[in-house]
C-alpha cells in the first residue's frame, strides 16, 4: 500500500447529499429540516446553494436556528451549476469538503438544473479534491410539488431526466390533493425510476434518517465533452425592490397579471399591517 492510498483510507469521509426539484418544490424547506436535524445533534453541516437569480433568497432563510452560524454556506447566483462542470463548482464543492471535516455537505440545486450534469459535476470535484478529507456522493434526494407533478411535463422538458437520478424521491404537499391524485403520482414517478425510494409529506416533513440511510449506488450519468446541455435555456431571471410597505390585496392582483409567465417568484415585502 502507498502512502497516497493509506492516508485516503485514514481521511476522514464527507457524505454529500444533492437535492433537487423543480422550481417551488419545496427543496429549501427540506433543507432548513435537514440542517435542524444536524445543529441540534452538535453536528456542523456545510451547504451549497444556486440560485437561478441574482438575489440569495433561499440563503437568507436558513437563519432562524440558533446555531445557524455554525453551518459554512456558500452560495451560485446568477445561473445553473449544472452547466459550467469545471469551474467555480467544482471548486466550492472541494472547498466545502476540506471545510467539512467530515461533516455532511448540502448541495442545493436551481429548480432548472439538470440532475445528472450536477451529479457529473460532484464526482469530478471530488476525482480532483486533494483533500484530507475523502468526499462521498451520499445520495440524490428529488423533490416533487405533487399537486403540480402531473402537468409538470408540459413545460418542463427535463421532469423524467431529473427524476432518474434520484436515490429517494420525495413527494411533497399531499395536503393539497386527494390520497387517488397522490397515488397517480407516485405510480408515474415508479415508471421513470423504479429504483427510487418514495416518501410522501406535507411541508417536506420527513422522518430525516430515511433520507440519510446508505451511499448512491448508481454510476454518475457519462456526458462527454461539447455534450452539456443549458437546462435554462427558454427561461430568464429578474429581480425588483418594493421600497414601502404594500397593500397586500393590490399585491395579490398584480401578481396575478403574471400567472401565465412567472413559474417561480420569491422573496420578501413589507405589507401594510
Amino acid at each position: 500500500m502507498t502512502s497516497t492510498d493509506h492516508a485516503r483510507r485514514s481521511a476522514k469521509v464527507t457524505p454529500i447529499y444533492v437535492i433537487a426539484g423543480f422550481l417551488g418544490s419545496g427543496k429549501t424547506t427540506l433543507l432548513k429540516r435537514l440542517l435542524a436535524h444536524q445543529l441540534d445533534r452538535g453536528i456542523k453541516p456545510a451547504v451549497l446553494m444556486n440560485e437561478f437569480g441574482e438575489v440569495d433568497v433561499d440563503g437568507a432563510l436558513l437563519h432562524d436556528h440558533p446555531r445557524s452560524q455554525d453551518v459554512e454556506l456558500q452560495a451560485l447566483l446568477s445561473g445553473c451549476i449544472c452547466c459550467d462542470l469545471s469551474g467555480e463548482f467544482s471548486e466550492k464543492v472541494g472547498h466545502l469538503v476540506r471545510k467539512s471535516n467530515g461533516a455532511p455537505v448540502f448541495i442545493e440545486t436551481t429548480g432548472l438544473a439538470d440532475t445528472g450534469q450536477v451529479v457529473v459535476g460532484v464526482e469530478k470535484a471530488l476525482t480532483r479534491s486533494t483533500s484530507t478529507t475523502r468526499g462521498v456522493l451520499a445520495s440524490v434526494i428529488v423533490m416533487v410539488d405533487g399537486p403540480r407533478f402531473l402537468k409538470l411535463g408540459a413545460y418542463w422538458a427535463a421532469a423524467d431526466d431529473h427524476l432518474k437520478q434520484a436515490d429517494v424521491v420525495v413527494v411533497n404537499k399531499l395536503d393539497q390533493i386527494d390520497r387517488r391524485q397522490a397515488d397517480l403520482v407516485e405510480r408515474r414517478i415508479k415508471v421513470v425510476n423504479s429504483a427510487a425510494a418514495i416518501v410522501r409529506t406535507a411541508h417536506a416533513e420527513v422522518d430525516v434518517d430515511r433520507l440519510f440511510g446508505g451511499t448512491a449506488t448508481k454510476k454518475a450519468p457519462s456526458i462527454e465533452q461539447g455534450t452539456v446541455k443549458d437546462s435554462a435555456t427558454g427561461y430568464q431571471s429578474g429581480s425588483f425592490k418594493i421600497l414601502k410597505p404594500f397593500d397586500p390585496v393590490r399585491l395579490e392582483a398584480w401578481l396575478k397579471r403574471f400567472e401565465r409567465s412567472v413559474i417561480r417568484m420569491k422573496g420578501f415585502v413589507k405589507v401594510q399591517g
